[in-house]
């Protein structure tokens, strides 16, 4: 398993399925890191048998999300047209066949769907302060991994 990020096209979300990669829309990447540590809680907890999903990929992206309910874990998915995504790739010898280019990673996430999307409050923000985000969200999914949900 390696973390990367880069650019990949979609012509057709429906129709875009692998197994072999997860990919996190850049507006919700705090932090390679922070995918990472989701990326190995999803693969710990599906090596001892407590899956969620059928699909390694869609279960790191559950991870990611903090949430069991996969409708809200697509929402930081890909879309259709140009995406700019971290990329927890299982299988490097397919990712050519999917048109993925790895680039750079620049944090560009957008704070207020970051903090939106995790149910962060106003005082987790003023105690921690905006740069502390990162942690914050990694928070939820220590809380995700270690209880199943998080209350958001």
């Amino acid at each position: 398993m390696r973390v990367t990020f880069g650019e990949l096209v979609v012509d057709d979300v429906s129709s875009f399925k692998v197994d072999y990669a997860t990919f996190i829309n850049s507006k919700y990447v705090v932090s390679l890191d922070v995918v990472e540590y989701a990326a190995k809680k999803a693969v710990e907890n599906w090596n001892r048998g407590r899956r969620i999903s059928r699909s390694l990929s869609i279960e790191i992206l559950l991870y990611y999300a903090a949430t069991r309910q996969i409708k809200d874990a697509l929402k930081l998915g890909i879309a259709e047209g140009k995406n700019r995504v971290a990329a927890v790739i299982l299988d490097e010898s397919r990712m050519a066949e999917i048109g993925f280019t790895e680039t750079e990673f620049r944090p560009e996430y957008d704070v207020d769907s970051v903090i939106e999307f995790y149910g962060i409050t106003d005082d987790e923000i003023e105690i921690t302060g905006v740069e502390k985000l990162p942690l914050l969200v990694k928070e939820r999914i220590a809380l995700f991994s270690a209880f199943g949900e998080v209350a958001k």
